[in-house]
């Protein structure tokens, strides 16, 4: 790749607070714990630095460091599963300009590769959405080749409101992101 230059598209999605038709319940018992980024201890960073990257985890951390920022962490027992970062819009909105103003984004989600398919994933969007984040919406995407996380989001009963392709130079380094609405309407699965 010349320069590192690369193209995604990306589905994009909204969630409304109080607007979730069917609760998802996962198929092992999940305890879930929403931090602010700012609470968050030595071990439960260490933990993300496993399972996101050293890399990944020290530049989410960095670049989207605000006291609204926080971090749902789900784990089976002791083990931690399941992460998702919860972003407010003034911290996103410079790379991603069609979030809206108030509201907060899911992004950096990842589930351990053994608990996968057991409704994890879908039952913690749900737990954002429905927490006491003071946010009427929440934003999510997925690349339009991520099948699985695409099926997750709709499960969990987001709304599909467009899509939109992300531009990266310099691998990343710098990037565009150009946004094109859709008709909003509701994808959830049953499966």
């Amino acid at each position: 790749m010349l320069f590192g230059i690369s193209q995604v598209r990306n589905e994009a999605f909204v969630f409304k607070k109080n607007e979730i038709s069917r609760i998802i319940t996962p198929k092992v018992k999940i305890s879930t714990m929403i931090l602010p980024l700012s609470e968050l201890n030595w071990n439960q960073l260490k933990q993300i630095r496993a399972q996101q990257g050293k890399f990944a985890a020290c530049y989410l951390k960095f670049k989207y460091s605000s006291l609204k920022t926080c971090v749902l962490l789900a784990y089976a027992g002791e083990c931690l599963t399941h992460i998702q970062w919860i972003v407010p819009a003034e911290k996103i909105k410079a790379r991603y300009p069609f979030v809206t103003e108030n509201s907060y984004s899911l992004i950096s989600c990842s589930t351990l590769q053994k608990f996968r398919g057991l409704g994890i994933y879908p039952s913690q969007i749900q737990k954002v959405v429905e927490s006491d984040i003071p946010a009427k919406m929440f934003w999510m995407w997925a690349a339009s080749t991520n099948t699985a996380g695409l099926k997750g989001i709709r499960k969990a009963g987001g709304i599909k409101v467009g899509e939109f392709v992300r531009k990266k130079w310099l691998w990343g380094c710098m990037s565009r992101v150009e946004f094109f609405p859709g008709q909003p309407s509701n994808q959830s699965e049953s499966s």
